[in-house]
């Protein structure tokens, strides 16, 4: 691979990941899917063409800086999506209280005498209580 094709690819995956933070910052769900998706499958050809030029970039630090730059807003964009999840996940949790899980365990299975679910498995010592 030539490097001029590999510093098209790493303009491509930029203006993806321009694409990916805008959707971010409007909260736009479809917008965050298709960006993601798309920075996915690119960062996978990014990682099959790096070690085919990965020579040819020791000698252009404006490339090396170009792809370090890449690596820290993908972090950040992990992060961002991360955090965005969260969010989503405790407004769902606000709203549908159902979605939560049950403190107390269904009375049927094998741990029906133990009443909470949280509590563990019974070591099998002291099953009974007598007087």
């Amino acid at each position: 691979m030539s490097i001029s094709h590999f510093e098209g690819q790493l303009s491509h995956i930029e203006a993806q990941l321009a694409l990916l933070s805008e959707a971010l910052l409007r909260n736009d769900a479809n917008g965050v899917v298709a960006a993601s998706h798309e920075v996915q499958s690119l960062a996978v050809l990014f990682s099959q063409a790096l070690p085919q030029v990965a020579a040819s970039l020791k000698g252009n630090p404006a490339a090396q800086l170009r792809v370090r730059k890449i690596a820290a807003t993908l972090g950040s964009m992990r992060e961002g999506l991360l955090r965005h999840s969260v969010a989503v996940d405790r407004a769902l949790a606000a709203l549908v209280p159902a979605t939560k899980n049950d403190t107390y365990s269904p009375k049927s299975g094998a741990y029906a005498r133990n009443p909470y679910g949280s509590a563990g498995r019974q070591s099998g010592e002291f099953r009974g209580v007598a007087a």
